[in-house]
C-alpha cells in the first residue's frame, strides 16, 4: 500500500509540478486560501473607509434644525430690513411732498403781489385773443392787431374805472345813513318782539343786549367791510393796468412760444400738448364766463334802475366781476342793492320785493339754465373740485382768487391729463 501512494504522488508531480508545490506548501504553512481572502477583505474594506466618508462626521438632526432656524431668522430679518426699507422710502417720499406743497403755498402767498397781476394778464389775453386773431385773417399784422386790442380794452377800462371811482365817494357817504336807518329797522323789530314777551325783564334785556349793543357793533363792522371792499375793488382796477401791459408781452411772446417748445422739447412733448390745450379750455371759458357775466349786469342794471334803487350802476358793475366767483359771488352782488332797497325811505316795501325777486330770478336763470349749458360744458369739473378750489384759492390770494380759482384749475386737470402718473388725479377732476 505504501509503495502504491509513493508512486501515485510522483505521478503527479510528474504531471502538475505547480500543482504538487502549492499542495506542498498548503500541507506545510497551512490553509494559505484562507490568509489570501482575509487579505482581499483588509484592502476592500480599507478601500471602502477611503471611499466613504467618517460617520461620524455627518451633522446630526439637531445641528440640521439649528442650521434651518438659523437660516429662517436670518431670511427673517432681512425681509424685516427690507420692510423697514420700504416703508421708510414711503415715509420719506410723503414728506417730501408734504414739505414740497408747504413751500409751494409759502411762495403762492409770499409772491402773490406779483402772481395775481401776472395771472390776470394770461386770462385776459385770452380774453383778447379771438379779436386779435380776427384782425390777423383780415391781413392786419400781429403787432399792430395786439396794439388796437389793448388799446380799445385800455380806453373801456379807463372809463369803467372812473365810473366806479366817482360812485365810491358818495357811496361810501351815504353808508351812515343806510346804517342809521338799519339800526332804526332793527330796533322796532326789537321792541315789537320785547312787546311779545311777559317778562319785564326778559324786555329788559332783550333791548339792552340786542337792540343797543350786538345789532350796532354787527352793522358798524358790516359798514367798515363795506368800505374795505371798495377801496380794494378800486386798487384791484387800478392794478390791472399792469395787468394790460403784461398782457402785451405775453402776447409777442405766444407767437414764437410754441416753436421754442418744440424745438427744446419735441413736437409730441407733453408740455406743448398741455400748453395747446390749456389754451383752449381756458380761452372758452374765460369768454363765456364774461359774456355770461356780462348779460347778468346788464339785467341787474335794468331790475335796479326801473325800481329807482341808489347807485344802480355801481351795483351792475360790481356784479360782472362777483359773478365770475362760483355761486357765491351771484349772491354776494346781490345782497347790497336788495338792503339799500329795503332801507331806501324813498322806497316802499313793495318794490324792495319786487327787486329782490327779480334778481333772484336773474340769477336763477343764468347760473342754472344758462350757465351750465354754455359754461359748463367748456369747463367739466366737478362741483365738488370748484367748491373747494374756490374756498382754497380764496384763502391763498383772497376775493380775486376765488375769481381766478377755475381757471387755474382747468389748468391743472390738463395739465394732469397729460401726464402718465397724474391721469387718475384728472379723472377724479373731471366732472
Amino acid at each position: 500500500m505504501e509503495t502504491l501512494m509513493v508512486k501515485s504522488k510522483k505521478k503527479l508531480q510528474s504531471k502538475n509540478p505547480s500543482e504538487s508545490s502549492s499542495l506542498k506548501l498548503d500541507s506545510e504553512n497551512g490553509p494559505l486560501t484562507e490568509d489570501i481572502i482575509g487579505e482581499s477583505t483588509k484592502e476592500e474594506s480599507s478601500l471602502l473607509k477611503v471611499k466613504q466618508p467618517d460617520q461620524t462626521t455627518r451633522p446630526s438632526k439637531f445641528e440640521h434644525d439649528t442650521a434651518d432656524r438659523e437660516q429662517t431668522m436670518m431670511s427673517t430679518k432681512q425681509l424685516r430690513a427690507f420692510r423697514s426699507d420700504e416703508s421708510y422710502r414711503i415715509a420719506q417720499g410723503v414728506t417730501m411732498r408734504l414739505m414740497a406743497i408747504l413751500l409751494i403755498g409759502f411762495l403762492l402767498i409770499y409772491l402773490k403781489s406779483l402772481l395775481i397781476p401776472l395771472v390776470l394778464s394770461i386770462l385776459f389775453a385770452f380774453l383778447v385773443s379771438p379779436s386779435i386773431n380776427r384782425m390777423t385773417a383780415l391781413g392786419i399784422p400781429f403787432t399792430l392787431s395786439t396794439l388796437i386790442a389793448h388799446t380799445f380794452s385800455l380806453v373801456a377800462l379807463s372809463a369803467v374805472l372812473f365810473s366806479f371811482t366817482a360812485t365810491v365817494g358818495p357811496l361810501s357817504r351815504s353808508l351812515p345813513k343806510y346804517r342809521d336807518a338799519m339800526v332804526s329797522e332793527i330796533t322796532q323789530g326789537v321792541e315789537w318782539v320785547s312787546g311779545k314777551l311777559d317778562s319785564p325783564k326778559a324786555k329788559e334785556t332783550l333791548k339792552k343786549e340786542i337792540g343797543e349793543s350786538v345789532l350796532p357793533k354787527a352793522i358798524d363792522q358790516g359798514v367798515k367791510l363795506t368800505q374795505s371792499g371798495l377801496s380794494t375793488t378800486t386798487t384791484i382796477l387800478g392794478n390791472f393796468f399792469l395787468t394790460l401791459l403784461l398782457s402785451i408781452f405775453i402776447f409777442m411772446e405766444s407767437a414764437s412760444l410754441k416753436t421754442k417748445v418744440s424745438e427744446a422739447f419735441g413736437k409730441d412733448h407733453a408740455l406743448l400738448m398741455s400748453l395747446s390745450d390749456i389754451g383752449l379750455d381756458v380761452r372758452a371759458y374765460v369768454v363765456a364766463k364774461t359774456l355770461t357775466s356780462l348779460l347778468t349786469s346788464v339785467c341787474v342794471f335794468a331790475v335796479l334802475k326801473i325800481a329807482e334803487v341808489d347807485f344802480a350802476f355801481f351795483w351792475a358793475m360790481l356784479t360782472f366781476p362777483l359773478n365770475f366767483i362760483p355761486t357765491v359771488g351771484a349772491i354776494a352782488a346781490s345782497l347790497p342793492p336788495i338792503t339799500i332797497a329795503l332801507l331806501d325811505p324813498n322806497l316802499s316795501l313793495s318794490t324792495a320785493v319786487a327787486v329782490t325777486i327779480g334778481l333772484g330770478l336773474i340769477n336763477a336763470f343764468i347760473g342754472s339754465v344758462v350757465e351750465p349749458n354754455y359754461v359748463g360744458q367748456k369747463v367739466k369739473l366737478s362741483p365738488l373740485v370748484v367748491f373747494l378750489s374756490m374756498l382754497l384759492w380764496g384763502l391763498i390770494w383772497g376775493p380775486i382768487g376765488m375769481i381766478l380759482a377755475i381757471p387755474i384749475m382747468v389748468s391743472v386737470k390738463v395739465i394732469c391729463s397729460h401726464v402718465e402718473g397724474l391721469k387718475p388725479i384728472a379723472i377724479m377732476m373731471r366732472g
